[in-house]
């Protein structure tokens, strides 16, 4: 066996090992490393960690920031940030610390810290008429999570508003009536209160109620606020008020105004006063019955029967060619705390609520021969219907100092819906281009008139029937007249000191009603039942068509009404293109309310069924299924009533052909 190499081999570089199954022996007898090649070991192994700590520096150097090789040959210059970059970054995070803010103060503040804040709403009735009675309902509720204190609810009512009542009570120290103090309110605790009141104004008037809730959550020592507003109209008065007043009044002569009202179905108004503020030249004639005082008329009743209001007056001089005079309508007692501030300022303190407004404009008319037109019994401008008759009056009066001699008179009527073929003069005045003449050689008294001598002339001419004028919509269809005076053979010309009143007449609209009542309809289709003709102790029903038609104007108010015989029974079966058709048992009214009728509607239709059950003593009897039907209506335009009433229908069925009855009761 070889020995081990001694000592002696230290200084060489290559140590062999010759490889033996190793045992405890052999290990023990190995010779251990010198000093020397353990110092050279360790150098070795430092110099190799330091290579490889170079080398990975270098290689992390030359990486991008996914670890791929770069290319040293090429240069990349990364761009700087400029100051627009700076400038709308700051912008936005301005904003984004700004919308942060408002969410944090809409949270914290507004909703007082929780999942809500005060809820606050006003509702009402969206329509009233003037004087109704109706409640305003004030609702509030704390939806956040704590309570809320120091709660103070404030309302401002619409003008005319009158408060009567209101639950709960409002405070005591507010003459207006419109503060209420709540004090706390737990979380999700929320109240109502009920005012009661009315409203006296004009038809059509918008009214707005606004409110206020203030009120500080348990949590802040800030108040906050929220706000409400409601918004209803008035429907109408509840009355039909007509005023008649002259187009043209004489210096120094007495005029009337007549002013007619009546309650309709619907009507919380129960007294008012009217007011007419005079003119400088204007002077009011006293009358016991209706004036409370110089220019003041006091009316403590309406009711559905019309009454009037007779305004008489003169004018003393005259200031200007025209003039105009206002007349207001108005309820007393309507300030909103009137308890407290009549009881404060005694019995004459009652405020006043106009709730309608007439305006009147007249010509003044001073020479020495006074014309006076009137047309239909009226100075007035009035609506008149197609095919009617127009009736004139021209009267004349000398109230000059002198007597007047040859004195020429002329109507002047303007107007193509008038049928000069059927004028009616006797004195066969000259007719001209829409004009009539008479001197004294048609009438005798006008060679020579003394002063204070008046005289008459009368006349009439029909306005066209329906079929014979020619429709055109937006024209119009207006009849202008006056009339006018010269002296002396000369040409009467217009002029302001020669000149009567005029007065226009505007063409109502040509609303009809046709009324039909039919058992077999007009395709042959039986809409009526029971025995034809009617038999004595067994029921027979029919039918009844309504059907309207408009062409000219716009309507208003547009209803129909019949009342049925005590033997006839309403049978229902109703049905309307328009409105609505009704029956009061009470009254054994039939009424069809339309309302409104725009002129592109110009035909409505309506029908029901009535029945009858004869009894012997009306054998061989025609009996009367309706005594007629009447249609009113308001002409938009011409501002007149418009009324027609119908034929009465019999068990004859007058309008069926195809039943052929002679409506006679068998056994």
């Amino acid at each position: 066996m070889p020995k081990p190499k001694n000592s002696k081999n230290k200084g060489k570089k290559e140590i062999k090992v010759k490889a033996k199954k190793s045992s405890l022996s052999e290990f023990v007898k190995r010779s251990l490393p010198t000093d020397e090649e353990v110092e050279k070991f360790d150098e070795y192994a430092k110099e190799e960690v330091r290579d490889g700590n170079i080398e990975e520096s270098l290689s992390e150097i030359y990486q991008d920031d996914d670890g791929s090789a770069v290319d040293v040959k090429v240069l990349n210059i990364k761009k700087k940030k400029g100051f627009f970059f700076w400038l709308f970054a700051s912008i936005f995070i301005l904003l984004l610390l700004a919308a942060t803010a408002y969410g944090a103060y809409y949270i914290y503040y507004e909703q007082g810290n929780s999942s809500g804040g005060m809820q606050f709403s006003i509702n009402g009735k969206n329509s009233v008429l003037a004087g109704e009675e109706f409640f305003y309902t004030v609702n509030y509720k704390n939806l956040s999570n704590v309570a809320v204190g120091n709660i103070e609810i404030k309302l401002v009512y619409p003008d005319n508003f009158v408060f009567l009542d209101s639950s709960p009570a409002p405070r005591l120290d507010n003459l207006n009536n419109n503060v209420w103090t709540i004090g706390n309110l737990g979380a999700h605790r929320g109240g109502v209160i009920r005012i009661k009141g009315k409203i006296i104004g004009p038809a059509g008037k918008a009214n707005i109620i606004t409110g206020s809730a203030v009120y500080t959550p348990s949590n802040f020592s800030s108040q906050f606020k929220k706000e409400a507003a409601f918004e209803n109209k008035i429907s109408g008065t509840g009355m039909e008020i007509a005023v008649e007043s002259p187009s043209g009044v004489l210096v120094g002569e007495e005029s009337e105004i007549v002013v007619r009202y009546k309650a309709r179905d619907e009507n919380f108004i129960d007294n008012f006063r009217l007011t007419v503020e005079p003119l400088e030249n204007m002077k009011f004639i006293a009358d016991e019955k209706n004036n409370a005082a110089p220019g003041v008329w006091q009316v403590n009743e309406i009711k559905e029967e019309e009454k009037e209001i007779s305004i008489k007056f003169k004018i003393t001089d005259k200031k200007e060619p025209k003039e105009k005079l206002v007349l207001k309508f108005e309820y007393p007692g309507c300030s909103p705390a009137k308890g407290a501030i009549e009881a404060a300022a005694g019995d004459n303190a009652k405020n006043y609520c106009e709730f309608y407004e007439e305006k009147i404009n007249f010509e003044v008319i001073k020479n020495d021969l006074n014309l006076n037109l009137i047309i239909n019994g009226s100075q007035s401008d009035q609506g008149v219907s197609l095919g009617q008759t127009m009736n004139y009056s021209i009267v004349y009066a000398n109230k000059g100092d002198s007597e007047m001699k040859n004195i020429i008179i002329m109507a002047v009527l303007n107007g193509g819906a008038l049928d000069w073929q059927s004028l009616d003069d006797k004195y066969n005045g000259k007719v001209g281009d829409n004009t009539i003449s008479w001197s004294k050689d048609e009438i005798p008294q006008l060679e020579s008139l003394n002063t204070g001598e008046e005289g008459v002339i009368d006349f009439s001419i029909k306005i066209k029937p329906f079929e014979k004028i020619d429709i055109e919509p937006g024209k119009k269809y207006d009849i202008e007249s006056y009339a006018q005076f010269s002296i002396g053979n000369i040409k009467p010309k217009e002029n302001e000191d020669t000149k009567s009143n005029t007065i226009v007449n505007k063409i109502n609209s040509d609303l009809s009603l046709d009324e039909q009542i039919r058992y077999f309809n007009n395709d042959n289709i039986v809409v009526g039942s029971g025995p034809l003709p009617p038999k004595a102790g067994e029921t027979t029903s029919y039918k009844v068509y309504w059907v309207i038609t408009n062409n000219l104007h716009e309507l208003n108010n547009l209803r129909v009404q019949v009342d049925l015989p005590d033997y006839v029974n309403w049978d229902d079966k109703n049905r309307s293109t328009a409105g609505v058709v009704e029956y009061d048992a009470a009254k054994r009214r039939v009424t069809w309310n339309i309302g409104r009728l725009p002129i592109s509607v110009y035909k409505a239709e309506a029908e029901f069924n009535i029945s009858i059950t004869p009894t012997e003593a009306d054998i061989d009897k025609i009996m009367v299924l309706l005594s007629g039907a009447t249609v009113n209506a308001v002409d938009v335009e011409t501002k007149a009533e418009i009324s027609k009433t119908t034929k009465a229908k019999t068990t004859r069925l007058e309008d069926d052909n195809i039943a052929e009855t002679d409506g006679r009761v068998v056994k």
